[in-house]
């Protein structure tokens, strides 16, 4: 079992697909892209590195 917090983030993202974690400029980044939309309308934009692929 993991040992150390460093432990518990190598495996966390270990099983991420980008194989890093989510850091807040990627959020602001999908904000802005989100609200630059004209013509969006009820998306979702998951921003996981790929992990909800894995559910």
């Amino acid at each position: 079992g993991a040992k150390t917090v460093e432990d518990v983030r190598e495996f966390y993202l270990s099983k991420v697909p980008m194989h890093k974690g989510v850091v807040p400029s990627d959020l602001g980044k999908a904000v802005c892209y989100l609200v630059e939309q004209e013509n969006e309308t009820g998306q979702a934009l998951p921003v996981s590195g790929g992990q909800e692929m894995l559910n």
